[in-house]
C-alpha cells in the first residue's frame, strides 16, 4: 500500500519527506519515497507503507492531511498499487 502527500513546497526532497514523516507525524517504518514534479508548484511525494492495512493508512493520511508544514497545509491520501508479476 501507498499513500501520496500533496502540496509539498517546490524542491521537496526525499530527505524532507523522510523528516516530515519521522519527526512531525511519528512514522518510522515506511518503504521507498518517490518525489513527482520536484520543480513545480504541485509536489507530490508518493510513500511506501509496510503495511496491508487500510485502516492504518486512513489513520496515517487522517494525520497528514491539512497538517501545515513549511508554510502549506498538506494533503494526503492512499492507494492500493498492485505489482505484476
Amino acid at each position: 500500500m501507498q499513500i501520496v502527500i500533496g502540496n509539498l513546497p517546490p524542491e521537496t526532497t526525499i530527505e524532507d519527506v523522510r523528516s516530515l514523516l519521522t519527526d512531525d507525524i511519528g512514522l518510522h517504518d515506511f518503504g521507498n519515497i518517490t518525489i513527482a514534479d520536484s520543480n513545480s508548484e504541485h509536489v507530490l511525494a508518493l510513500v511506501q507503507l509496510l503495511t496491508d492495512s487500510a485502516a492504518a493508512a486512513d489513520v496515517l493520511t487522517t494525520k497528514i492531511t491539512d497538517f501545515h508544514w513549511k508554510g502549506r497545509n498538506l494533503t494526503s491520501s492512499h492507494t492500493h498499487m498492485f505489482k505484476e508479476d
